[in-house]
């Protein structure tokens, strides 16, 4: 999501946790006391906010906790809750992606005389942000070991498989220039996003020098950003405007001695692949002597049969969902929704639509009725989207029991104080490691959702979200992080805490 998260640790620890644990008040038990200490957090006077919230034990399926169950409230980014419970169910864990490198002609001499086209049906793992992989210089190699010197023909991207989109349904243009908001394509390098990297100038008041990297992110740069004195905070602003390759970066970044980084996205998907495909080839020693294109700009399309020369199938789903949900990569939330859409069993002319169809259709057999989903995108990133917290805990029960695998599901979550986009919440405290939930943001939307192991070692499922608020997302971060403190140390059974 937007890298406009933030975390509240300081408020967090500042506001108090009412006691759910104790002696018990005659004529109430532990389990009204655990209620009435999660209805006190959620009605703090501070945060004017509207709230839905639901907390069920895995263990005996008592509700202990609900407050607008059946409301339906934006998600944010608990949407991939669904999309990858759902993508699991359909698709199965061990799923993965494929891209073909085919060839039209014959390989003669060191020469491929014909076309070289990359297919590929959405895998978003190649050329990953966060590592460096050689992906494409393995495929540059393989095809050198088979003898391929030069290229006569075409370097063509073949991104049928999937239509493309450039926003999702309910998308706020103005996210477009942003990494979290990358359009959606069969063919993906480096998750459709490139980085503005700025370097300071000399002194106050000089230019700094931009650069983007990848450097065949075929994005324009234009704009200027100015330096400023170190102890400025930087304010630096991306515009591009839909179909365009042109991005305009302005602002000012203060003479720190580090540079910029900022992740935007690139215009067309299935160009940058190819282009980073060329440099691939051309470190493997291999030149291509006809033109770059995604195949959707051709007036003149390959028609000739194709040979298959290289076969690349991405990691399984379990490891995809990995990086889904621990970073909250919104391609990938999109990419698997199109992918449940195609193999749907109502097939549509829109993969996408198809799915919003199989989603509800799968959820129904999980007990979810229709109209406690209204689903646009797979990412959250859509303000379309409506769940109730009824909904997400449903699809947790359901994600946390056979027939599926629970384990494999929940090694997707961010594990609180620990890693992914909880890392730094409630680091230190009793409830570091016990939580491994879904955060989710967007503009005046707040979400987690997941699973709590209390200290006397209950499991239960949860759904807090927050819409409609005007304080910043961090104060809404410290009241969940109350309530799930109170949660991993109550003692609804009044017997069984330990003190850790």
């Amino acid at each position: 999501m937007p890298p406009r998260i933030g975390l509240a640790i300081a408020v967090a620890a500042s506001l108090t946790v009412p006691a759910l644990a104790g002696p018990t008040v005659a004529g109430t038990s532990p389990a009204d006391d655990v209620r009435a200490g999660l209805a006190a957090i959620f009605d703090a006077t501070d945060v004017n906010a509207l709230w839905a919230a639901k907390v069920v034990s895995l263990d005996t399926g008592a509700v202990i906790f609900e407050r607008n169950p059946r409301l339906l409230v934006m998600p944010a980014s608990t949407m991939k809750v669904v999309t990858l419970a759902v993508a699991a169910e359909r698709l199965g864990w061990d799923a993965h992606f494929s891209t073909r490198i085919e060839a039209t002609g014959p390989l003669e001499d060191g020469v491929l005389r014909g076309d070289l086209i990359v297919a590929g049906d959405g895998d978003p793992t190649i050329g990953e942000r966060e590592h460096t992989p050689r992906v494409l210089d393995d495929w540059a190699a393989r095809l050198a070991a088979l003898g391929v010197r030069r290229v006569e023909g075409r370097l063509i991207g073949d991104d049928d498989a999937l239509p493309d989109q450039v926003l999702g349904a309910g998308w706020a243009w103005d996210d477009l220039a942003f990494g979290y908001a990358t359009p959606l394509g069969a063919l993906q390098y480096h998750e459709s996003a490139a980085q503005v990297v700025i370097t300071a100038g000399p002194r106050p008041g000089a230019p700094a020098t931009m650069r983007l990297e990848p450097a065949s992110s075929d994005l324009v740069l234009t704009g200027e950003v100015v330096t400023t004195d170190p102890d400025t905070p930087a304010a630096v602003f991306s515009r591009r405007r839909p179909f365009s390759r042109t991005l305009e970066v302005t602002g000012t970044i203060p003479r720190t001695g580090r540079d910029y980084v900022r992740s935007v996205s690139i215009d067309n998907p299935t160009r940058v692949f190819v282009l980073a495909f060329r440099d691939a080839l051309a470190r493997a020693g291999i030149t291509v002597a006809g033109e770059v294109a995604d195949i959707d700009d051709l007036a003149e399309k390959p028609s000739a049969p194709r040979r298959l020369l290289h076969l690349h199938e991405s990691p399984p789903l379990r490891e995809i969902g990995v990086r889904l949900m621990k970073v909250s990569q919104n391609l990938i939330a999109e990419t698997l929704m199109a992918r449940v859409g195609l193999g749907s069993d109502v097939p549509d002319v829109d993969p996408v639509a198809a799915a919003r169809g199989a989603y509800e259709r799968t959820l129904a057999t999980w007990g979810v009725p229709a109209d406690q989903v209204i689903i646009a995108d797979g990412s959250g990133l859509s303000r379309y989207d409506y769940v109730t917290v009824d909904a997400l805990v449903a699809v947790l029960q359901r994600m946390a029991r056979p027939p599926g695998d629970p384990a494999a599901f929940e090694a997707t979550l961010p594990i609180l104080g620990v890693d992914g986009t909880l890392e730094r919440r409630l680091r230190g405290t009793r409830a570091e490691g016990r939580v491994h939930a879904k955060t989710g943001s967007i503009s005046n939307v707040r979400a987690l959702a997941g699973y709590v192991t209390t200290a006397s070692g209950e499991r239960l499922a949860f759904a807090f979200i927050a819409n409609n608020f005007k304080v910043r997302g961090t104060v809404i971060d410290g009241v969940t992080d109350r309530a799930l403190t109170a949660l991993v140390t109550k003692e609804r059974d009044g017997c069984c805490a330990t003190r850790d």
